[in-house]
């Protein structure tokens, strides 16, 4: 016999036979009603799931069933099981309620408050659910007018949120593809874009619509590029909100899910189910222990404390992969509705610790490096150098260092990159005369052979790459240089191009326009570089700055060789000053560092007798050993280019050494190259 709902609502004594979702609905139905009380759920085999449920609702659980026990129960509601498979119904005194009757009735009475409850639950689901976002939100109307901008966008764009509602977005963020979007109905997923702060973020903008599909506007997400923004802001238009809050979880690379207050999935987004393999379907309406393999559910313990939890390593998903969870509580007008959870791939998060780590490794070499205040520039010539390079500081274009060996071209185009906005990425140097032209075009743009190598460009993505001594840089590879900078597109190894952000320094001892006339250097590739020069002095140009030049030396080298040089003497100075220096700051400091050496541990003055320097006499008659070495080698190569007629390739081949290393040990010495003939 069936009953109607009013001769269930009067009942006292109620048992529920079979487990599933609709049995649990009865449970929740018949608890909120008086005048009656759940005796048991009457379950053969419950699973894991069912004890929890039950636990849950205080429902006690029955495994089995006796005429006897049903002495005092009024009514049997069947749901997935039959009271029949226990007993004969016909032992039992108490009324059933068939599973189809069941059904309707159910059916029947949540349907009315279901249809109160889900539109309103569900926006303020999604709406607390925006604060958990690492990512800021801005929106527009067709007009292309700012209607709504949250706290993490304002830093973005650090202004104030009176000041930026209303005006136009084309004024706020003028290359952003906002007004696009609205024009064309599309979506643009993770454009990038330089802020006017200069901030680089990443951004995703889609259309707005409403019930009849019609545009209403645009929304952005926006995030830096590197780090993650701060939390989005609560929404309030409420039509507007439900479209605009399924879009913004949706398009968010954080795997999300959220659950009611009961520990049901409510939501998950695309992200979720790229980590996790678990589809909506799968996780939506299920409880939340349903995605975990391992460790127990965040959501359940925020439910339980109503306090947030972070960094739990659990093990979730289909092929359960670790990961960290952090979840925390939703709540609307001071009542627990649910809870929201982000989930982080552990492997991920191990690659933004490296990350981290290899950017504190360049922090903390940057630091120890030269900077403008380490440039000593009393000489008048030092001073019209040091206003170049403030120049180029703020410049961030190609720059192009001239100058004599041992000037301190590197240490200038450290300077440039370490007070540049690009001072905590990457500074890499490579010297275009070491080895032959394979070799370095493999060291600059990698190479796919072999192990895959990844090239300096790559590698100085974001920072500065510093080419020494470009002028012997081979040609061919000055042009496919040239080719990159024009469209910073690079073919990486894996064969995929990559859009890579880097600045070009380059150093030169000879005039590079010779180079060009004579062809031997790319003329766009020199085009580009000329745009930001500067020529650093030779030591014997900027004579006043010697004595602080020493100053620094004895400094440096004290820490580096662990010694207690106060200073160097007047003789010594003098001795110094008189020497012709035809490597410059650097063969000083050499000089110096070796004096440093001779002292006895009880000196604390350099004095003429440890400067390993011969008189002038000698020093016209000898030179040093480097200046000997090289007149020997202008010697030799004279002799070859005579003994082949000035034969260029043949001279080459009779030394042993490439074209491109004779070209530049000609440009060294000077050679007149008119008439020479080149067969290369």
């Amino acid at each position: 016999m069936c009953k109607t709902l009013q001769d269930v609502i009067i009942l006292k004594q109620l048992l529920i036979v079979g487990a599933g979702e609709e049995a649990v609905e009865f449970i929740k139905l018949f608890q909120r009603k008086k005048g009656f009380r759940i005796v048991g759920l009457l379950v053969k085999q419950p699973s894991a799931i069912v004890k929890y449920q039950a636990e849950r609702l205080d429902t006690p659980l029955w495994k089995d069933v006796t005429a006897q026990s049903l002495d005092h129960v009024d009514f049997v509601l069947e749901t997935s099981e039959r009271l029949a498979d226990y007993l004969e119904p016909t032992s039992c005194k108490a009324e059933i309620i068939s599973g189809q009757s069941a059904h309707l009735m159910l059916a029947f009475a949540s349907q009315e408050e279901t249809e109160k409850t889900s539109t309103y639950n569900n926006q303020q689901f999604r709406s607390k659910t925006l604060e958990y976002l690492h990512e800021g939100v801005l929106c527009v109307n067709r007009q292309d007018e700012i209607i709504y901008i949250n706290e993490a966008a304002e830093k973005l764009l650090g202004s104030k949120k009176h000041r930026l509602i209303g005006q136009p977005i084309t004024h706020v963020l003028p290359d952003s593809r906002l007004p696009e979007t609205i024009r064309k109905r599309e979506r643009y997923v993770d454009e990038q874009l330089r802020l006017p702060s200069g901030i680089e973020i990443v951004y995703t903008c889609a259309p707005m619509e409403n019930d009849q599909e019609e545009v209403t506007g645009a929304f952005t997400v926006m995030k830096k590029t590197i780090d993650i923004v701060a939390l989005a802001e609560k929404l309030t238009d409420a039509r507007e909100v439900k479209s605009m809050l399924e879009a913004i979880i949706d398009s968010s690379q954080e795997a999300i899910s959220v659950v009611d207050e009961n520990g049901i999935g409510l939501i998950v987004n695309p992200a979720y189910t790229r980590l996790t393999g678990y589809t909506s379907e799968q996780i939506v309406g299920k409880p939340a222990v349903t995605d975990i393999m391992e460790g127990e559910s965040l959501h359940m313990q925020v439910l339980r404390t109503r306090r947030p939890a972070t960094g739990a390593r659990l093990r979730v998903g289909k092929h359960g992969k670790e990961m960290m969870v952090n979840a925390a509580p939703i709540i609307v007008d001071g009542k627990l509705r649910g809870s929201v959870g982000v989930l982080h791939d552990i492997s991920e998060l191990h690659e933004l610790q490296d990350e981290v780590q290899r950017a504190r490794k360049i922090i903390r070499s940057l630091e120890n490096k030269y900077t403008l205040n380490d440039v000593i520039s009393d000489s008048e010539t030092m001073q019209v150098t040091l206003e170049q390079v403030k120049f180029a500081v703020n410049a961030d274009a190609p720059c192009l260092l001239r100058g004599d060996a041992g000037v301190g071209k590197g240490m200038f185009a450290a300077i440039i990159h370490n007070e540049s906005k690009r001072r905590h990425r990457p500074f890499m140097r490579v010297d275009c005369t070491v080895g032959d032209e394979e070799s370095l075009e493999k060291q600059l743009f990698g190479s796919l052979r072999n192990n895959n190598v990844t090239g300096m460009i790559e590698k100085s993505d974001g920072g500065t790459l510093f080419l020494d001594d470009i002028d012997g840089m081979p040609i061919r590879v000055q042009e496919k240089l040239s080719d990159f900078m024009t469209t910073g597109k690079l073919q990486l190894t894996s064969g995929k191009s990559k859009q890579v952000d880097v600045r070009i320094i380059v150093s030169a001892r000879h005039p590079l326009e010779r180079a060009v006339f004579e062809k031997r250097f790319y003329e766009p590739f020199f085009e580009r570089l000329k745009r930001i020069t500067i020529y650093i002095p030779a030591l014997v140009e900027r004579m006043k700055d010697f004595e602080g030049l020493l100053s620094t030396i004895v400094h440096k080298q004290n820490q580096l060789l662990q010694c207690s040089v106060q200073s160097v003497s007047d003789a010594s100075i003098s001795v110094l000053k008189e020497k012709k220096w035809s490597h410059n700051v650097k063969e000083l400091e050499t000089t110096v560092a070796q004096a440093m050496t001779f002292l006895e541990k009880t000196e604390r003055v350099i004095q003429p007798k440890h400067l390993q320097i011969p008189s002038l006499d000698q020093q016209s008659l000898a030179g040093t050993l480097q200046e000997q070495v090289e007149n020997l080698e202008k010697q030799l190569i004279e002799s070859a280019l005579r003994a082949n007629d000035f034969n260029k390739k043949a001279t080459a081949d009779q030394l042993g050494v490439s074209i491109r290393n004779l070209y530049y040990k000609m440009d060294k010495y000077d050679f007149d190259r008119s008439g020479m003939q080149d067969f290369s």
